[in-house]
């Protein structure tokens, strides 16, 4: 992967992010009902309107990005063949990225405007429905992410790519996981929310960085031969 690519790459997580924190740097207080998975206090009457459009105009923006620098991982495959099903994967990613990013954004839009303009408990009720419609499309998305993280871990360990098989410890998977964690052992509050939103844009972040840095190592390097 060229370095020009990997920067895309975070620079797309980079947008995504500023949604994740404007989505998830909130109360997260319990509310009362069954509500969508991702509907916490913090999301109720008080919630601004400019974050959704500040979220959402990021992800669109976000995802020109995030395509080049996902796409461009299949550069690691040895095999021609397999660099174009990897490419296809990985853009089915980026999609399903954006997927999840828009429902879980709309979701929260949702009931922000129902506790404002009709009350808690019919925000809860409408938020239990939109999650029973949502729901197969969220767990369709985050099945996308997964194989895909998945077909690129079983390519490094089966030595179809230029990594070392080690490496396979050292996917954006593992980055997520890690930033994931941190965020639940954390004390309960705006800012463990947040970064909890924030885990898989994070892990992608971390992961595109280490690329970047390492073609600048090469860079260097091969100026020492010379």
């Amino acid at each position: 992967m060229e370095k020009k690519y990997a920067i895309q790459g975070m620079i797309g997580c980079a947008l995504f992010g500023v949604g994740d924190w404007l989505l998830g740097f909130v109360d997260p207080g319990k509310v009362e009902g069954d509500v969508f998975y991702f509907i916490s206090a913090g999301h109720g009457a008080g919630y601004p309107e400019w974050k959704i459009v500040v979220t959402l105009t990021c992800a669109i923006i976000g995802v020109l990005f995030l395509q080049q620098g996902c796409v461009h991982i299949a550069d690691y495959r040895k095999d021609e063949k397999e660099k174009a099903g990897a490419a296809r994967i990985f853009t089915f990613l980026t999609y399903a990225w954006l997927m999840i990013h828009t429902i879980v954004t709309i979701i929260v839009f949702a009931y922000s405007y129902m506790c404002k303009n009709v009350g808690e408990e019919q925000a809860a009720i409408m938020s239990h429905s939109m999650d029973k419609i949502f729901d197969p499309c969220v767990f369709i998305s985050y099945l996308i992410v997964l194989v895909a993280f998945a077909d690129l871990i079983i390519a490094i360990v089966r030595e179809r790519t230029t990594f070392k098989k080690r490496e396979a410890f050292l996917t954006p998977l593992t980055w997520i996981l890690v930033i994931g964690l941190i965020s639940m052992i954390l004390p309960e509050s705006a800012f463990s929310k947040g970064l909890y939103t924030f885990c898989m844009n994070g892990g992608m972040i971390v992961w595109f960085a280490g690329k970047c840095f390492e073609n600048s190592d090469k860079k260097g390097h091969s100026h020492d031969k010379r």
